[in-house]
């Protein structure tokens, strides 16, 4: 792990202090789970838009594919693969087996 210096403002100090006291948590600790918690988010919103995909969700936040897809659904993020895209998804399948029984 390595240390940074920051800066940060005032208000944003009083939210650490709040959770400090709420949670019974050092600083330093409150602000990693504070840093871990707009990762999470940031990341998830990436994903949500289908800026990366879920491995590179997961990658990112170093957990596995199941941990961040939990993790989504926890926060209300839902795939971003819509139902075209499902739907042509099964309809690939269904040509690959239907090929693959002929053969």
């Amino acid at each position: 792990m390595k240390a940074k210096a920051l800066r940060l403002p005032d208000n944003l100090l009083d939210a650490v202090k709040f959770a400090e006291k709420r949670e019974r948590l050092d600083e330093p600790t409150t602000l990693r789970k504070f840093l871990r918690l707009g990762a999470e988010k940031y990341v998830g919103d990436s994903y949500a838009s289908g800026e990366i995909s879920l491995r590179e969700a997961a990658g990112i936040l170093d957990i596995t594919t199941r941990e961040v897809l939990e993790l989504f659904w926890d926060m209300g993020i839902t795939g971003n693969v819509g139902a075209v895209e499902t739907l042509r998804a099964f309809t690939f399948v269904e040509k690959k087996i239907a090929k693959e029984r002929r053969a």
